[in-house]
């Protein structure tokens, strides 16, 4: 199998600045504004990869409903590329999966009471996509996103087996690991860069105990961006951070903020510093930044669903240069204009 070994460049809100060394990428969605025909958006980037593949593309997307993306992919099997993909059930219907159908790409859903919530996908077995994007027009000209490219085959394998465990073996919301050697020679760690990532998936990786422990662990700050948020338990923990005198802010999608379930009000109410986003349709984000070093993202969002019956997976990314990017994004979006640092 051929290495990738194109240099590839880093971006922060939807602008690139060159870094011809870096095996990694991040874009986010500018919703409601103009951009420039260079402008990395995860859409694009999505593309971009797709159309540099040569051997195997492996996707597990929650919702196929975005034509760019499915032409891409058609357009990669018939030059040869062997295309699988995994979707959500409520999800597998519409053009672009007929498309996908008619085009003899195999495309499996999950049957189960959760979602296949993931959105991911690893390309030939040397780089991973992933992130809150859903491959939808919404998730890219409408939705606040993030998506991320690492080139690494050890990330790679690390996807892939989850992959096939949906595809190949049609298992999905795992919990069949339980006892007290459940794990333990399965692989988390990688090393991209120098920078030190963990990889996790949901429900079998008890992510939401994962998120609690690294919170926990904050000696100055904590700022989150959810789509969803109604974690009794984070949301306790982020306000114990605040009364303990750490920088806690965050956005939450507004949509369902005022829900008896969503955790807005009461961390409203303890006076921790977080608002109702301001877009107009969707703030999708999935994101936490600690301590101006490490970044957990993905397509997990704080809620029992994600933690018990979805499968989701996450990443914990340590990276001062990579936290700086996201926090960009979080005072880009934070309502009011305050710059938090």
């Amino acid at each position: 199998m051929k290495r990738t070994t194109l240099c590839i460049l880093a971006v922060f809100l939807c602008a690139a600045s060159t870094q011809p060394d870096r095996r990694w990428e991040i874009a986010f969605t500018s919703p409601d504004k103009a951009l420039s025909r260079n402008a990395v958006t995860p859409e694009r980037m999505l593309v971009r990869v797709i159309r540099g593949c040569v051997s195997t593309f492996c996707g597990a997307f929650y919702d196929l409903s975005s034509m760019n993306v499915c032409k891409e992919l058609v357009a990669a099997a018939n030059r040869g590329v062997d295309v699988r993909l995994v979707t959500d059930d409520d999800n597998f219907s519409g053009d672009c999966v007929t498309m996908l159908l008619e085009a003899g790409i195999p495309v499996v859903h999950d049957e189960g009471a959760g979602l296949m919530h993931n959105k991911f996908a690893v390309i030939d077995g040397e780089t991973v996509f992933t992130g809150s994007y859903n491959t939808t027009d919404n998730g890219e000209t409408r939705n606040n996103n993030n998506a991320l490219v690492f080139h690494s085959r050890e990330m790679a394998e690390i996807y892939l087996a989850e992959f096939d465990e949906m595809f190949s073996e049609g298992i999905f919301g795992n919990r069949r690991e339980s006892g007290p050697f459940a794990g333990l020679n399965k692989r988390y760690h990688v090393e991209v860069d120098g920078i030190d990532i963990n990889v996790y998936f949901a429900p079998e990786d008890n992510v939401e105990k994962i998120i609690y422990n690294r919170i926990s662990k904050a000696g100055k700050s904590v700022y989150f961006m959810y789509f969803s948020f109604t974690s009794d338990q984070i949301g306790e923990l982020l306000i114990d951070m605040h009364s303990k005198g750490l920088k806690v802010a965050g956005v939450i999608e507004s949509r369902g903020s005022g829900s008896e379930h969503s955790e807005y009000t009461k961390l409203k109410i303890e006076g921790v510093h977080v608002k109702k986003d301001v877009n107009r349709h969707v703030m999708h984000h999935k994101v936490i930044i600690i301590d101006g070093h490490t970044v957990i993202t993905g397509s997990y969002n704080l809620s029992g669903n994600a933690s018990m019956k979805n499968d989701e997976n996450l990443l914990v990314i340590n990276s001062g240069e990579i936290a700086r990017i996201y926090m960009e994004e979080f005072n880009r979006i934070y309502p009011g204009g305050k710059k938090w640092e």
